[in-house]
């Protein structure tokens, strides 16, 4: 079902919502004119149960078929009013090269940023109310602002945030809980680009219960065979600088496929010096500096993923990725006090235990390094 260009005349304005009681007469009144809520919150039934009370009625429109809706109020108080079957388009950065009308699904995307709704006019002195499903949830974002000063590519954005948010909120929810985060981070995982869908959400159950850990988190990373792994590498070698380096690489690759502990060990020494050569080439080649302090390197690496990212809170990640260099890839030693985790330092100084280089921790190195290829390509 379509309501297309479905043009209503408001008798009055819309503001915003009052943020708490006033009482009548008094000044300062807090409204609340821009949001983005889910329907976790409880905000979110209020909010969308007057908004939709306003428009919804005025089209004949049962709330139960509702899945989307959009309302556009223009400056002369008409409204356009979209509902259910009106174009949507996601701009997306995708892990893998898709072809025009192949299917794209949750885990072929490395991150979301602007939703637009094809030809469908958005002004600057509009306002814009947009209502949409997401699996089993819904996401509403409003900017009611009556002066009426719309960024719309801003707005667009922001939707898509909010759409992101919902799209992976099995992700965001284990980085809004700092316990579940660090424990995974502990054990060297991230959030890697190539693992944020099914794999990340699947990661995150086994840590919850632990029931058959060590044979589920198996389990996760034999998916990331031959093939799989082919397709990450593939994308690598268009970057000239990873290309520069192609058959050092691909012998840590080929390495890892030898499935054996001799391979696991060859695959992380070889990777792990190849990912601080990348970082230190793409710094020389920006900076004209040959001798950057670790710290340097890693700022430079965080400063490219924020460049591509727009945002903190984007799939890219940037300063939760600051953290795992921090305290995981670069992590220092220290032998007196028996710190020594598998590291880029601990491995290249050969105080890194050998229990420690097995097959998690080589396609860890392995996404790792897919991750600043991302970054900077």
């Amino acid at each position: 079902m379509i309501h297309s260009n479905v043009k209503i005349k408001q008798n009055h304005d819309i503001a915003g919502f009052v943020a708490k009681n006033v009482k009548k007469g008094e000044k300062n009144v807090h409204v609340i004119y821009k949001g983005m809520y889910i329907s976790d919150q409880p905000e979110f039934y209020n909010y969308i149960e007057k908004l939709s009370n306003i428009f919804l009625p005025k089209l004949n429109v049962m709330v139960n078929s509702v899945c989307q809706f959009l309302v556009i109020i223009h400056k002369d108080l008409t409204a356009d009013i979209y509902v259910n079957d009106f174009p949507v388009i996601l701009s997306i950065k995708a892990k893998r090269n898709i072809e025009k009308g192949q299917l794209v699904s949750i885990n072929d995307i490395a991150d979301i940023g602007q939703i637009k709704f094809g030809d469908i006019s958005i002004k600057a002195d509009d306002k814009i109310m947009y209502c949409f499903k997401v699996g089993w949830k819904f996401g509403l974002y409003f900017n009611l602002d009556n002066k009426r000063q719309l960024d719309v590519d801003k707005c667009m954005l922001e939707i898509g945030a909010l759409y992101r948010y919902l799209h992976f909120q099995h992700l965001y929810k284990v980085l809004e809980n700092d316990t579940e985060f660090d424990e995974l981070l502990k054990d060297g995982w991230f959030p890697f680009i190539d693992i944020i869908g099914d794999e990340y959400k699947e990661l995150s159950k086994i840590y919850k219960d632990k029931f058959d850990f060590e044979n589920k988190t198996l389990n996760i990373v034999d998916k990331f065979d031959s093939t799989r792994i082919n397709k990450i590498s593939d994308k690598w070698w268009s970057n000239e600088l990873f290309n520069s380096k192609k058959s050092l690489i691909s012998a840590g690759i080929d390495a890892y496929f030898q499935n054996d502990k001799n391979g696991f060990i060859n695959c992380i020494k070889n990777l792990t010096s190849e990912i601080e050569g990348i970082t230190r080439l793409h710094y020389f080649g920006e900076t004209n500096k040959s001798k950057p302090k670790f710290s340097e390197l890693v700022k430079h690496i965080i400063e490219k993923a924020k460049e591509k990212s727009g945002s903190d809170d984007s799939l890219l990640l940037p300063m939760h990725f600051l953290r795992y260099l921090d305290e995981i890839f670069f992590a220092d030693f220290d032998l007196s006090d028996n710190k020594v985790t598998l590291s880029r330092h601990s491995s290249s100084h050969g105080v890194a235990k050998e229990d420690d280089f097995h097959k998690i921790k080589a396609l860890q190195t392995i996404l790792t390094l897919d991750q600043v290829y991302f970054y900077i390509n």
